[in-house]
């Protein structure tokens, strides 16, 4: 039978209780009393009653009233229901989503749901302490919702397991094709997820947006090994999702004035970011990556907090972006 939320915070109230060293042997009462202060809920002793049956059915809880002691305790010493063995469909779910959690670590996009959650939690704390909602207190920005997160653990388990995949997929204005594709790398930017593949249906290595994908099936052929594909080094030289096949990165020159130089400085663009020269008028970098168009839209969000000195043809792009918007609020 399938346990509510509401009735499985008791049980984890009533677990608490019977672990507690400082208290052993509560009664119902003192254990009502635990559950009523953890969870700021009312709950009769019938209802505790039928928590603790409950605890016994579903988990085999060894739970016992000491007749002598005049209370409740775990027969079994060190139990918890938080220490209940798992599935093994269970724990292959956490093994990706461990891995997962393990390759973000220490990314931006880990750091910002480690901040995001952070917060969350002291708008809790702060809610109960002044009686108000976390909401009339700290407002947290929410990620947009792309889609596309259903594709994570079949394409994850095909990168662990080696094996090719039939992916349908629609790029935006175009009609769905069929690729045939052995992934080799999950890529998150932008709070959009990508999978990075050879497709044998286009002989070369291509990134997908998840978003995208309409559906995924096992493929009767083998796995491919791209040569010389490097997952550590593919997006070494990318400025965003963007790669570029036998490109050659180039060395991007910009200038950012006193007002957005902090910024940069405290956040760079890009691993490679490399301090030219510093003044009180501003700041200097160098980037090496491919010329992208997410470098040209980073670039232009700065407005004229940014000038590229070099190279000649990314200045010359900028300049012609310029002079149409220009043309476009005439």
């Amino acid at each position: 039978m399938p346990v509510n939320k509401n009735a499985l915070l008791r049980y984890y109230a009533i677990d608490a209780c019977l672990n507690n060293s400082m208290r052993p042997y509560p009664d119902l009462e003192q254990i009502r009393r635990h559950v009523m202060r953890q969870l700021e809920i009312d709950i009769s002793v019938s209802m505790l009653n039928k928590d603790l049956a409950q605890m016994r059915d579903l988990y085999d809880a060894p739970i016992k009233y000491d007749k002598i002691r005049r209370g409740y305790c775990y027969e079994q010493q060190g139990y918890s229901i938080k220490k209940l063995p798992l599935s093994e469909e269970q724990i292959a779910a956490l093994d990706y989503s461990t891995a997962l959690l393990q390759q973000l670590k220490g990314s931006r996009i880990f750091e910002q749901f480690e901040s995001a959650i952070n917060r969350l939690i002291e708008g809790y704390r702060v809610s109960k302490l002044l009686g108000k909602s976390e909401k009339q207190l700290i407002q947290v920005e929410e990620p947009v919702k792309t889609g596309g997160n259903e594709w994570l653990e079949p394409l994850l388990r095909a990168i662990v397991n080696r094996r090719a995949l039939e992916i349908t997929y629609a790029r935006y204005g175009a009609s769905p094709k069929v690729h045939t594709l052995s992934p080799y790398l999950i890529k998150a930017y932008r709070n959009r997820w990508y999978v990075v593949g050879y497709s044998t249906t286009r002989r070369n290595v291509l990134i997908f947006s998840l978003d995208r994908i309409t559906d995924v099936h096992k493929s009767t052929q083998s796995f491919y090994d791209a040569p010389g594909f490097q997952p550590d080094d593919y997006f070494q030289y990318s400025f965003g999702i963007t790669h570029i096949h036998g490109a050659q990165p180039e060395k991007i020159v910009l200038a950012f004035d006193k007002a957005q130089s902090p910024y940069i400085l405290a956040q760079p663009l890009h691993h490679s970011q490399q301090v030219v020269e510093s003044t009180p008028n501003g700041v200097v970098i160098e980037l090496m990556v491919y010329d992208t168009p997410e470098l040209l839209m980073t670039l232009l969000g700065y407005g004229n907090g940014v000038e590229v000195k070099a190279p000649a043809s990314l200045r010359d792009k900028i300049k012609e972006i310029i002079q149409q918007m220009q043309s476009v609020y005439q």
